[in-house]
């Protein structure tokens, strides 16, 4: 699946927020410095982990989550692609990615590099895809409703990934994540943690208190890091 693989992501340039209908909505991604190396650097990870899912010796994990295996020809190279079709959810995992979609709100494209996610209007990829130039036209949204839908589809997204870590968990123990955070590179978060760390990431605390997110983030990490006062 090639899950060590990088891609560079542009950072979409934020905006302000704004209100239509009565109810605010953010026209931007508005990740702090902090927030986005911390995301990045768990995503990241989080390849990785899926990358020991499939390499694991009694059994592929991904496929026993549901997912079908598509692997990339030979001859051409690029990255296998696991696919989750359900009901109004369609999830795609490659090295270089995840794609996330969802019926009426579109999908998003989140690539490995940056933090960064896309959105489009296509909710489900209709071939499967092999490398990151195949993918449909993501790019920044645009407008009201455009805002609406990427936000919904990340913290979906982002809820989705700490059920999933939590169901290996469940499914294989705990050990067992603790061995693929182990032999990761640049570990980040305690391996039991991975799906308290995504939920964080979806509740998006630091739009209240920077501060309150970092020190509660920091209980999650291998290494804890010497905090400064943060600014909100």
């Amino acid at each position: 699946m090639g899950f060590v693989k990088s891609t560079a992501e542009a950072m979409p340039r934020q905006l302000p927020q704004s209100r239509s209908d009565g109810t605010a909505v953010r026209r931007g991604w508005c990740y702090p410095p902090p927030v986005r190396r911390f995301a990045e650097n768990l995503l990241a990870q989080q390849l990785w982990c899926w990358g020991c899912d499939i390499r694991r010796d009694s059994g592929n994990l991904l496929l026993q989550y549901g997912f079908t295996r598509h692997r990339a020809d030979d001859e051409q190279g690029g990255s296998s692609c696991y696919r989750l079709d359900e009901d109004r959810r369609h999830i795609c995992l490659w090295g270089f990615g995840i794609f996330y979609g969802e019926r009426q709100h579109g999908g998003l494209f989140l690539g490995r590099s940056g933090f960064s996610p896309c959105w489009s209007a296509v909710e489900s990829l209709a071939d499967v895809i092999h490398w990151t130039d195949d993918l449909p036209g993501f790019g920044r949204p645009r407008g009201t409703a455009q805002w609406r839908h990427s936000h919904r589809l990340c913290q979906r997204m982002l809820q989705w990934i700490a059920s999933y870590e939590r169901w290996v968990i469940d499914c294989v123990g705990t050990d067992y994540r603790y061995d693929c955070v182990d032999t990761w590179l640049r570990p980040l978060v305690k391996a039991e943690q991975m799906p308290r760390a995504w939920r964080q990431l979806s509740g998006r605390r630091w739009d209240r208190s920077l501060a309150d997110w970092q020190r509660l983030t920091n209980r999650l990490l291998i290494r804890p890091k010497r905090l400064e006062t943060a600014k909100s």
